[in-house]
């Protein structure tokens, strides 16, 4: 009983303490939980960051995920090779791989023998386009009337011609040349137009260059302009009479009736021209000398004084130089003398442009044709071009043998005076047979020869 009187006691004490203090007590333990509990979420949040950040290099690709924090954070470009590689431009990849993929083709073609083919091929019609394009017309020959001076000294006569042999009357469908043909005959002009005005010049420099694949050479033939010989419709004149007065076609005819050889093409360049096409290439090395040396610097064959400066022995000439040289007639060279030993420069000449010309360059023989070609009339097509240029490859190309011949030939001619114009008169038979054997040699069937042209007068 005393226990129970106790208890009651105790209960009515706790019942009697103030509530207020009660509540308080409770508030104050609520506030504390409820810090705890912040505390514990701040602490969680913070363990499961360091957490994802401990995790975060193991995390496959494509599930990676920038922070919320850095969202516009630039990327640090790699360094070194792989950098530089990343900061050239996409164009210069593009372009990088055409001129590869052009490399590797010009490669492949030039190993496979394709390549040099289509360069020539490419060269030739850029060639034929450039140059001065005019076919011959024999149906149509022009003669030049207003060339008075020239024409009236070529009406002295040395020997008539017959009655008959007026100017034929061409084929009106002349026929094709064959370009199978071993040996190819090409008519080099060089026209002296001062004093000639609008009218046509001279043809001071006559040269018929022949290819030759059957011996493998280059041969070189002057036919000197002072030579007299028949003119077909005309009266016996020289021959550069012939070009005076009807111009390439006449000239043609003349040969043939000659000489009895049909020029397959023609290739002319007017002296004011041939200075710039030496400058184009550099300049020609030329061998003077002292007599020539001499002559060269006291006279006006060089046209500007400040060039009058060439010497005894090698010297390197450039376009206006090697013109003069050219023109020289009366002094010596190897000891011929006239119209002589100017045939023979021009021959040097053209041999030294040769050898000038095939130890350029591609880029240079582009920049030369570029320049030069537009000075250069001929009838020579683009297939033609490309024909002519494999056959000097066949025959050596850079190695290239030259031979050099003159009509008329040592003791085949006279020197002789009509009405002062003095004329070299010529054995026409004998300086005939030697120009063919020259030409086409003993081994020469006639199908080399021939053109497919049968009408010797009118149609080359």
């Amino acid at each position: 009983m005393e226990e129970k009187n106790d208890l009651v006691v105790v209960e009515k004490e706790e019942i009697s303490e103030d509530p207020t203090e009660d509540f308080a007590e409770e508030l104050e333990e609520m506030e504390h939980e409820a810090e705890d509990n912040e505390l514990i979420k701040t602490l969680g949040e913070s363990i499961n960051k360091q957490v994802e950040l401990e995790l975060e290099p193991l995390v496959p690709d494509g599930t990676e995920e920038v922070p919320e924090s850095e969202p516009d954070s630039p990327e640090e470009p790699p360094k070194g090779f792989r950098g530089f590689i990343k900061r050239v431009p996409t164009w210069i990849y593009i372009v990088t791989g055409i001129l590869a993929f052009i490399v590797i083709l010009v490669v492949i073609l030039n190993a496979s023998g394709l390549g040099e083919k289509l360069l020539i091929k490419l060269g030739a019609n850029v060639a034929a386009i450039t140059v001065d394009y005019k076919p011959l017309d024999f149906e149509n020959i022009e003669i030049d009337t207003e060339n008075v001076e020239d024409i009236s000294e070529f009406m002295d006569l040395l020997t008539p011609i017959p009655t008959e042999e007026l100017t034929p009357t061409p084929e009106p469908t002349p026929t094709p040349p064959l370009y199978d043909k071993k040996i190819i005959n090409i008519l080099l002009l060089g026209e002296e137009c001062i004093g000639s005005g609008s009218s046509r010049g001279r043809t001071d420099m006559i040269v018929l260059a022949t290819i030759d694949t059957i011996t493998k050479t280059v041969k070189l033939t002057s036919l000197m302009r002072d030579s007299f010989v028949q003119i077909p419709g005309y009266d016996d004149n020289r021959i550069n009479a012939a070009y005076a007065l009807g111009g390439v076609p006449l000239l043609y005819q003349t040969i043939e009736k000659n000489f009895d050889i049909v020029p397959d093409n023609y290739v002319l360049v007017r002296f004011d021209d041939f200075e710039k096409v030496v400058d184009s290439v550099g300049g020609v090395d030329i061998t003077l000398s002292k007599t020539e040396a001499k002559y060269l610097n006291k006279t006006n064959y060089i046209s500007k004084p400040q060039y009058r400066t060439v010497v005894e022995g090698l010297n390197h000439m450039n376009g206006n130089q090697a013109l003069g040289y050219c023109r020289v007639r009366y002094v010596a060279h190897d000891g011929e003398k006239n119209d002589f030993g100017r045939t023979t420069r021009h021959r040097v000449m053209i041999s030294a442009l040769v050898e000038k010309i095939k130890n350029l360059g591609y880029t240079d023989l582009f920049r030369v044709a570029m320049e030069c070609l537009p000075m250069v009339t001929t009838d020579v097509t683009a297939d033609e071009i490309e024909k002519y240029i494999h056959m000097v490859l066949d025959i050596g190309g850079a190695d290239i043998n030259i031979k050099e011949m003159r009509i008329p030939a040592d003791g085949t001619y006279n020197f002789v005076t009509i009405r002062k114009m003095s004329v070299t008169q010529l054995d026409i038979q004998k300086n005939k047979e030697l120009l063919h054997e020259f030409i086409y040699g003993e081994n020469v069937t006639e199908g080399d020869k021939d053109n497919g042209n049968t009408n010797v007068e009118g149609n080359p």
